[in-house]
Order: structure tokens, then C-alpha cells, then sequence
């Protein structure tokens, strides 16, 4: 059965860490989990840039992920040593697990897609924005087809308020059987959304919850070339 086949499926997101890292003398190396973008240093070296602004740079990393620059990434790590002034990094790190996030643009609606993109149910576990990204936790239920998931922006449906801008997460189960639970992240780029005259944006989305009480929403702001 294939379990890990779209987006990042995860059995529990733990807890991310983020800000600042501070030593510790317990022998035990402090791990943390950040999302980030993967990038080449100037010497050809391999780099995160987290969503907190931090640049790791990887002492050692699993054999069997394969590096590729500008991909979007959820990292677990532990601090080898920090970074000097003139180093490329801020900290070089130990890399125990490092994981592609599916990054996608934004999908407006019209009269060719608006029927073609699934309806399926899934439920959003939490929603926010870091690094310049839209990320969503969501569940959903199936077997061992591939499934699609897709943001979408109604031109129909959208509030008077420029500022305000509603979305929605969309499910194409492709008739996969709802037997098993499973979790995925996903993360969107933004830049789309953006207003002129305007900096930040409020971000509505329908609460797809499977037990969610009906027309409760769940709101999150974005705020341009910012990281929260």
C-alpha cells in the first residue's frame, strides 16, 4: 500500500520549533522540526533557509534523500555548531530526517475548471503562514490511490473588503475507498493574493472540519514580506 504519496503524509506534524537556538549541556542533542527552502551555498554547500530565517548548513544528512535547491522542505535537526561571523550559516547542523512539502500556486476558479477541480471531504487540522507560505495541516480519508489536493480563489465568492480574501482547499479522492486516516502539509505561494495599496491580507477559508460546526470559518493573516 502506498502511504507516503502526496503530499507530506505525516502520522503526527509534533511540535516546530522555532527562533532562537540556544546551547544546552545536556548530552542529548536538542532536535527541532522547521519548514524551510533548500538552497546551494556559494561553495556548492547544502542549506536550509527555515521559515525563521535561520541558514543551516548540513554537517551530515540522510544517504538516501536526494538534494535539490528551491524546494520546500520540512527538516529535523539537531545544532553541530554555530555559525561565525562570515560563515554562510548561521548554524551547521545534523540533519535526521528531511522531507519534500508539495508547493503550490494558488488555482482561481473559472467556467473551465470550476467543475474538473474535486469536492472531496478532508478537514483541516490547522492553517498559518510562515516563511512567505500558506501552510495547512489537513486529514483525509483513503486507501492506495493518488490523491489531489488543490487551493483554490472563487472570483464569485469573494467579500467587498480588499483586504479580505476567501479560499478553500479542495479533495479529488479519485473514487479511493475512505478506509484509512492519514495527514498531509501542504504549503502555497502567496504572492498572487497580493493588493496594491495594500500590506496584509486576512485569509478565510470554510472549517472542513469532518465534525465542524456548519459556516464557522477559520481566519489567518498574512502579511506582506513577513515572516510569523
Amino acid at each position: 500500500m502506498r502511504r507516503m504519496f502526496f503530499a507530506l503524509i505525516i502520522g503526527a506534524l509534533g511540535l516546530f520549533f522555532t527562533g532562537c537556538l540556544d546551547d544546552d549541556n545536556d548530552t542529548t542533542p536538542v532536535q527541532y522540526f522547521e519548514l524551510g527552502m533548500t538552497k546551494v551555498g556559494d561553495a556548492d554547500q547544502m542549506q536550509v533557509v527555515t521559515d525563521s530565517e535561520l541558514t543551516l548548513e548540513f554537517a551530515t544528512f540522510p544517504e538516501n534523500y536526494e538534494f535539490e535547491a528551491d524546494t520546500r522542505v520540512m527538516v529535523k535537526y539537531s545544532v553541530n555548531e554555530r555559525g561565525e561571523e562570515g560563515d554562510s550559516y548561521d548554524y551547521l547542523v545534523d540533519v535526521y530526517s528531511i522531507q519534500d512539502v508539495v508547493l503550490k500556486e494558488i488555482i482561481e476558479l473559472n467556467e473551465e475548471n470550476r467543475d474538473t477541480i474535486g469536492t472531496d471531504q478532508l478537514s483541516i487540522n490547522d492553517v498559518w503562514v510562515s516563511g512567505g507560505f500558506l501552510n495547512i495541516d489537513f486529514s483525509f480519508y483513503g486507501t492506495d490511490e493518488v490523491h489531489y489536493f488543490n487551493l483554490v480563489k472563487d472570483p464569485l465568492e469573494q467579500p467587498d473588503s480588499p483586504n479580505e480574501v476567501n479560499l478553500q482547499i479542495r479533495h479529488d479522492a479519485r473514487g479511493d475507498d475512505a478506509l484509512s486516516r492519514y495527514r498531509g502539509l501542504m504549503s502555497f505561494y502567496l504572492e498572487s493574493l497580493q493588493v496594491e495599496g495594500e500590506d496584509s491580507l486576512n485569509l478565510k477559508f470554510p472549517n472542513q472540519g469532518f465534525y465542524a460546526a456548519p459556516f464557522s470559518e477559520i481566519e489567518v493573516d498574512y502579511k506582506y514580506g513577513t515572516t510569523e
